[in-house]
């Protein structure tokens, strides 16, 4: 990663008092004169001050890993749904407490209840059958095919055709249709009501029956609806074990938990701060050298008036589910294909410290 320093100098030395400067030509107290003899001397007087920073960076291994998992569980009621959940929930985080991860750190970032209905097969026991006969009958007047009609109502038969033929105009098609518990009663049914529907016919004069075509069908099981209930519970895990991911991930898929696509990678506060502060005193010792090399021969750099330490970091460390960070530390699959998670070990990240102070500058003072 390249970064771009950027140094930013204030050199500003106030008036600087001739090289033959003497205490009776300082136009000072008494008591300001002692105050700066405690501080360095009779030989030295401060006569301006410089002002500069400097730039520098750390860089740090992460040590912390966060990642979510959430577990989806079904029951035939809310408080089934729910018992379930909290029970493989309660096997990953015993099984958690034996890595050392304690509840601490551990975090329910989302809790949802909902209902869905399913079409469910209806599992009976007897399976049905429905028999066909396809009837086909001259017609030769609208009277006929009125009478025809009232003759088959009662039968519940109302879907009457011609016969697409060219040359059989006045031939007219119906279904009788039959539904039993097995095919043998269907068909025995089916040729019952056949015979009766053509005696009703015969005796309002329409003979010219016969039969086109007939098959049984066993009839598909039918379907139910049913209401299932769903709790879906994620659970965020935050560990500095970083070896111990891989497990932690092998548990979740053995309870059929799904490890969500947020895993990130950060550097500690404790760790920072820690590093921060053994840094702080070579960065003071740099920028006193700095400022020595930066004054003129007859003046020394005194005691810093003021200093201002800075600190930048990435954002990769605290960002979570952005698009850089995604590329950087790889991609957690969905657990729904549970042979192909990828951990992606992240690099070093790098924090830059800024120092910036004001120095008392110092001339040398000839007694008289």
């Amino acid at each position: 990663m390249k970064k771009k320093f950027i140094l930013i100098l204030l050199l500003n030395i106030s008036t600087i008092f001739p090289s033959q400067a003497n205490y009776n030509e300082l136009n000072v107290s008494n008591s300001y004169l002692e105050l700066q003899q405690l501080k360095y001397g009779k030989d030295l007087i401060p006569v301006g001050q410089i002002n500069s920073s400097i730039i520098d960076s750390i860089k740090l291994k992460p040590d912390t890993v966060e990642f979510s998992i959430t577990l989806e569980t079904e029951g035939a009621t809310p408080t089934e749904a729910s018992d379930l959940n909290v029970e493989t929930m309660k096997k990953l985080k015993n099984y958690l407490n034996t890595l050392n991860i304690t509840d601490d750190n551990l975090v329910t970032i989302d809790y949802k209840n909902r209902v869905k209905t399913i079409a469910k097969e209806n599992n009976q026991e007897d399976n049905h059958y429905q028999a066909f006969l396809n009837i086909v009958l001259t017609i030769d007047d609208n009277d006929s095919f009125i009478n025809l009609n009232k003759a088959l109502d009662k039968y519940n038969i109302n879907n009457i055709s011609q016969l697409e033929e060219e040359k059989l105009t006045n031939y007219y098609l119906f279904q009788i249709t039959s539904v039993a518990n097995s095919e043998s009663k269907a068909k025995e049914d089916l040729y019952q009501k056949y015979t009766n529907i053509a005696n009703d016919l015969k005796n309002i004069g329409l003979t010219n029956i016969s039969i086109k075509s007939s098959f049984v069908r066993k009839i598909d099981t039918n379907k139910i609806n049913e209401q299932r209930y769903f709790v879906n519970n994620t659970l965020k895990i935050k560990t500095d074990k970083l070896d111990l991911i891989g497990k932690i991930i092998a548990k979740a898929q053995e309870l059929k938990m799904e490890v969500n696509n947020n895993i990130s990678y950060s550097v500690s506060p404790q760790a920072i701060q820690t590093a921060v502060k053994e840094h702080e005193t070579l960065l003071l010792n740099q920028l006193t050298t700095k400022v020595e090399r930066l004054i003129a021969k007859q003046y020394v750099v005194g005691a810093p008036i003021s200093l201002e330490f800075q600190s930048r970091y990435p954002e990769a460390i605290y960002e979570r589910n952005n698009s850089s960070s995604d590329q950087m530390m790889g991609k957690m699959v969905s657990m729904k294909n549970y042979s192909n998670v990828d951990i992606y070990t992240p690099p070093e990240y790098e924090i830059t410290l800024t120092l910036s102070g004001s120095f008392e500058t110092l001339k040398k003072v000839e007694q008289n």
